[in-house]
């Protein structure tokens, strides 16, 4: 991938979508820095994401952290935030459709919780919502966190954008991103 002078990278999906393990290989790939949304939706507390900032606490932070930097890659969904004036200058949605991303959540719930999660754990009715909220997100309509919110505003906010869709393998799918950031114009 050649060094390009201004390249700002959003990659949105689902939860359990692999938006966050893609920016990451294609962050060490392109050598940008990588931001997570998770970081400036919740407050870093132990257990995480225990703690909401509020929607204009994560839009400042967000726009203090990556505003003055050339060149970024976030992970995540902020279609949601009101965010004006972030420069996206690629955007990529991630779609892998709902059995595939809800047995990568799973496996990655227990992965970072373990009996915290299971019944009887301190996390097991936080878990259970989560995941019934997770699964919804290519049914659920209106304006929060879903399919269609998180598509349209990756066709608005950028007009460099593509969509994956289907279950690939990894190195497929950060080939593709890699392909689309060096091919697409840049501003």
């Amino acid at each position: 991938m050649r060094s390009p002078p201004c390249l700002r990278l959003l990659i949105s999906g689902g939860p359990g979508s692999g938006c966050t393990t893609t920016a990451a290989a294609v962050s060490a790939v392109a050598g940008l820095p990588w931001f997570d949304s998770d970081d400036f939706f919740h407050q870093p507390t132990d257990p995480p994401y225990q703690v909401q900032r509020s929607p204009e606490e994560r839009r400042l932070l967000l726009l203090e952290t990556l505003g003055p930097l050339n060149s970024w890659i976030l992970s995540g969904s902020v279609a949601t935030w009101g965010v004006d004036g972030l420069g996206i200058t690629h955007a990529v949605l991630l779609d892998i459709g709902r059995e595939e991303r809800i047995r990568r959540l799973l496996k990655r719930e227990r992965e970072r919780f373990g009996d915290k999660i299971a019944a009887g754990g301190a996390m097991h009715r936080e878990h259970l919502d989560f995941m019934e909220w997770a699964a919804g997100y290519e049914s659920r309509t209106g304006t929060g966190r879903n399919l269609s919110t998180d598509r349209g505003f990756v066709a608005a906010c950028c007009p460099d954008s593509i969509e994956i869709s289907g279950t690939l393998a990894f190195d497929d799918a950060c080939g593709q991103v890699l392909g689309f950031c060096d091919r697409a114009p840049r501003s």
